[in-house]
């Protein structure tokens, strides 16, 4: 990762919720700006995290961390680099990014995230009336579904009884035999049936809800009973299958019998399995199934699997359609803790339509909340000017004076005009080519201005987010500061400690006891191309008492590799091997990669210190804190620091 993004997020971990209680107080002051107890605080548990307990030691020592950081930022600004438009152009490219995705994930993922970890809770027992559609319905189907469920609704309404007007009028004929009713069901609901959902969970039981539509047509639901939910659950099973000559079973039910009496007899479970069980998927894991909750499959097997109590228990043989089974509970599943439930399910929530629900619902808040209107006037005006281009690539704006008209208005002065709208219609060839031109052009205008008015609707709430969301104007305070963080110590050390080459020979010839060498071997390490170990041995010998190049010229470079190197006397390279002048190591023969190796050492070379050149990179380093720490020194006297000692007494927890 790049110094600069390294710096700059350094101060952007997650968000904490700070108390309104005494927030606007303010802690210190640096150069006469205000350092208030909301914005410490919020940096302070930022990235102490677990650890930010409001010790005295953790907040004194967090302060002057801070004090630093802010006497820096404070310099930047002395320093005009605030005014620098680069600089301020980056900012903007920060915040455009941020306030992209902030607004979806404040408004609209965090409240999908909340809902659903509630509903997670209960299971609901469920009955409907359905009206299917077709894949594609055309009006007089839609129009025919919907007059019979409102018809439904209505004998519903007079006092007719649930059930049986399921019988008679829903298209589910195998729930409707049972009253319309089709068991318990939990969030998540699959996707296209988050109205369904939203629903089964609004209503008390006993009750029914109003018609309302999922991908299979409409619906009317009644709650039936709600109870905690059963969760999740990991069961291993032992299946014997009814085969096809074993019409009554009886085979089968002998067979799983003789297992279960076995177990009962001390048998080892994961042993049945493994010589017994038909499931040839889980045959070899011991039977064990992915963990599971309700209705994934039959209702027999679900109750024997949920009415397990302890981990190790087991069932009696039961029956399915598939044939019979015995089940073993491998582990309790247990609810994940809210955050780690947010990242497993944030990529499914956002493919579902629940997402695009709420999205529309946050933008027509938006719309209401800045009285967005739309001037219709202009809107038929450029209806009326269009032709069957629109429908195709070659179509290009007017530039009729008309098109500077405005079309959508939000509060404050946020306007977009006919020309705007019309460059977003020219850009957005997927729509406008999706339409044969027979098509009424009103309904592919408007399709378009949908598309526009929630983009612009999102893009006007974007400009006002650090007046609404106290927490991203503290988090893009942070982006500003750490940009100006990152030029001035950039400008007052990084480049000073590269550049200034006299004042870093100065500071290495005052500290260049700081740097040595320890004692060093300078090393021969051999490479032997081949693993024949008795060759190998006669190599080493030779080299004991020879040069590299005498050795290679005896055995061959096709056969023989030298590297030389230079290890620390310390360095776990020289395990094993003497410390001393013409110690060689052991041979290693490493038969998979086809090669041997051994070392040899050929010098032993003292202790001394290390030239400029050599620890070039290490006294870099520490002129750059030496040069850090000289700026603070001198930032402290040309920036006056003082701090409300009463305002930091009650932040810190005895």
């Amino acid at each position: 990762m790049k110094l600069k993004n390294f710096l700059i997020i350094l101060f952007l971990a997650s968000f904490f919720s700070l108390k309104a209680q005494k927030n606007t107080d303010v802690l210190m002051t640096i150069g006469g700006n205000p350092v208030t107890v909301g914005e410490f605080k919020y940096i302070y548990e930022k990235n102490n995290g677990d650890k930010a307990d409001y010790s005295e030691a953790s907040i004194t020592e967090y302060l002057d961390l801070y004090k630093k950081f802010k006497l820096k930022v404070a310099k930047a600004k002395d320093m005009k680099l605030d005014t620098i438009q680069a600089l301020n152009d980056e900012l903007a490219g920060y915040r455009t990014q941020l306030a992209n995705s902030y607004l979806m994930d404040k408004e609209v993922m965090n409240n999908l995230y909340k809902e659903l970890y509630d509903r997670m809770d209960h299971d609901i027992d469920v009955s409907h009336i359905v009206v299917t559609l077709p894949k594609n319905p055309n009006d007089s189907q839609r129009k025919a579904a919907e007059d019979k469920i409102n018809e439904v609704y209505a004998k519903l309404k007079s006092g007719e009884r649930f059930e049986k007007l399921a019988a008679e009028y829903s298209d589910d004929k195998l729930s409707a035999s049972t009253g319309g009713r089709i068991g318990f069901f939990t969030a998540m609901m699959p996707n296209g049936f988050y109205e369904f959902e939203n629903a089964m969970y609004s209503l008390p039981a006993g009750q029914y809800s109003e018609p309302f539509t999922s991908k299979l047509g409409y619906h009317i639901i009644k709650v039936n009973g709600i109870r905690p939910a059963k969760g999740r659950v990991e069961v291993a099973q032992i299946l014997i299958r009814k085969e096809a000559t074993d019409k009554t079973g009886d085979e089968a039910k002998t067979k799983i019998n003789e297992v279960y009496t076995m177990l009962n007899n001390g048998a080892d479970f994961d042993e049945m399995v493994a010589q017994f069980s038909d499931d040839k998927q889980t045959k070899t894991k011991g039977g064990v199934l992915p963990e599971f909750g309700i209705n994934q499959y039959s209702k027999e097997f679900e109750e024997e699997a949920f009415g397990l109590k302890n981990v190790g228990d087991y069932t009696k043989p039961f029956e399915t359609n598939v044939g019979w089974h015995i089940l073993k509970k491998v582990k309790d599943v247990k609810k994940d803790n809210f955050d780690i439930f947010k990242r497993k399910i944030e990529p499914k929530l956002k493919k579902d339509e629940r997402y695009e629900i709420a999205q529309n619902e946050l933008i027509e808040g938006i719309k209401k909340d800045a009285h967005y209107t739309l001037n219709t006037m202009v809107l038929n005006e450029f209806i009326d000017s269009l032709d069957a281009d629109f429908y195709t690539f070659k179509w290009k704006p007017s530039e009729a004076p008309y098109m500077q008209k405005p079309l959508i208005n939000f509060d404050g002065g946020y306007t977009k005009s006919l020309s705007d709208f019309a460059e977003f219609c020219k850009k957005n060839t997927r729509i406008r080519l999706k339409y044969e031109d027979n098509v009424p052009t009103t309904e592919v205008v408007n399709e378009l201005l949908n598309q526009f008015s929630k983009e612009e609707a999102l893009n006007y709430e974007q400009q006002n987010l650090e007046a609404k969301y106290p927490d991203f104007k503290s988090l893009m305070r942070e982006y500003e500061e750490g940009i100006l963080l990152f030029e001035a110590t950039k400008m007052e050390v990084w480049d000073k400690a590269n550049q200034d080459t006299l004042g870093l020979y100065q500071y290495y010839e005052n500290n260049k006891n700081n740097y040595t060498w320890n004692k060093r071997a300078k090393v021969s390490k051999y490479i032997l191309h081949g693993t024949d170990q008795e060759k190998g041995e006669e190599v080493v010998k030779y080299a004991e008492k020879s040069d590299p190049e005498s050795v290679v010229k005896e055995f061959g470079k096709e056969f023989i590799e030298v590297i030389p190197v230079e290890y620390d006397l310390s360095s776990n390279e020289l395990y094993g091997v003497v410390k001393e002048k013409n110690a060689v190591s052991n041979l290693k023969v490493d038969k998979p990669s086809g090669l041997m190796m051994f070392k040899k050492i050929e010098e032993i070379l003292p202790a001394r210190r290390k030239t400029l050149e050599e620890s070039r990179g290490y006294v870099i380093a520490d002129y750059q804190s030496y040069l850090e720490d000289k700026w603070v020194r001198q930032l402290k006297n040309d920036f006056n620091v003082e701090v409300n000692d009463k305002v930091l007494k009650q932040l810190i927890k005895k």
